[in-house]
């Protein structure tokens, strides 16, 4: 019988830092098995933005057993070691409990602050290989593209031997990778048909580079909106169009029509400081977003309605769901979670 894990998302921005807290200590006692910090400086629409290690810091003292994710850091706002260190220290203060998601990186957390990132993705495989070298506690040089080092070493390790590391892998060339050298995938959404599309691309780089696809969990990054009322679930999923399918290439890639003059726009790069020409052309974008995309790029409906649509993911090679809950009511979303939704798949 196929396993799948739940994870949690927490609702940062909208939501003050000492009740995200309580929102991970809460989940973590309705059966989800992993919570997730998304690490930022700037959301779009702006908001309550906390440091995602500190605030993970602040969950692992609050709760027990759910792993702790970042979904996801980036190599431009830290320097290898600096990154080396927070997360190993919350790896200890956890009892192991760490998961590091990165990615390539988002405008909104950059460009805004003069952060340059260049060759951002050749940045990302250097500061692994450097994470994976500080973390072995061992003393060593180090003479790469992005940062040099001599006698370089780390006095704290994390308690996990491997701490996992977990691609937002989405292009071709990052999926390689994530086959490659990654412990994990953390894709955007995507419909269950395009994640099996994805998924097969790394199962294959896996296999070249003589890895196991086993050592390489698959995780799914979803939103889930239930109500008794398919409609009114419905509705919740429209109003979150934009973030459930940020790029225009993938909406045409899943059989949507989508002008040429817009498939370059990506909410993932829109910044705060960026020129109104592009926000005004990716709010041309939401308006033709249709809904029926949306909800195939979600967990939305009945609760009956969700069970399939995780069977679909399942069988598209899911193994870990991280979920962001939107309602309508997100304490009886929660709650069908905890009694009905994960026993059903756990029994």
């Amino acid at each position: 019988m196929k396993k799948i894990k739940f994870g949690i998302y927490l609702p940062v921005p909208t939501t003050p830092v000492d009740k995200l807290i309580k929102v991970a200590r809460i989940n973590e006692e309705a059966g989800f098995e992993s919570i997730w910090a998304p690490d930022h400086l700037l959301f779009i629409p702006p908001g309550i933005v906390p440091e995602a290690w500190t605030l993970l810091t602040a969950i692992a003292m609050n709760t027990k057993r759910a792993v702790l994710g970042t979904c996801v850091t980036d190599p431009h706002r830290y320097h290898p070691a600096v990154l080396a260190q927070k997360v190993a220290t919350v790896d200890q203060v956890s009892g192991g409990r760490v998961i590091l998601g990165i990615g390539a990186g988002e405008s909104m957390n950059l460009d805004p602050f003069g952060i340059e990132w260049n060759k951002p993705v050749s940045r990302l495989v250097e500061v692994v290989k450097i994470l994976r070298k500080l973390w072995s506690g061992n003393v060593f040089d180090y003479d790469g593209e992005f940062w040099k080092m001599k006698d370089a070493s780390l006095q704290i390790q994390p308690i996990q031997s491997r701490l996992p590391i977990y691609f937002a892998a989405n292009s071709p060339r990052m999926l390689r990778l994530t086959g490659e050298i990654a412990d994990g995938w953390l894709p955007l959404p995507l419909s269950p048909k395009l994640y099996k599309k994805r998924l097969a691309i790394i199962r294959d780089s896996a296999k070249e580079s003589g890895r196991s696809i086993d050592k390489i969990e698959a995780g799914a990054y979803l939103y889930t909106a239930i109500s008794d009322d398919a409609e009114e679930a419905r509705g919740v999923i429209d109003s979150m169009k934009p973030v459930i399918i940020p790029s225009p290439v993938i909406l045409k890639e899943a059989g949507y029509e989508v002008p040429d003059e817009i498939l370059s726009v990506n909410f993932t790069q829109l910044s705060s400081a960026g020129d109104s020409s592009e926000q005004e052309r990716y709010a041309e974008y939401i308006n033709l977003i249709p809904t029926d995309a949306a909800m195939e790029f979600s967990i939305a409906g009945t609760t009956d309605d969700c069970i399939e649509k995780i069977d679909a993911f399942m069988d598209a090679g899911a193994e870990h769901i991280s979920l962001i809950n939107i309602g309508p009511d997100p304490r009886r979303v929660m709650k069908v979670y905890e009694e009905e939704i994960i026993p059903h798949f756990k029994g």
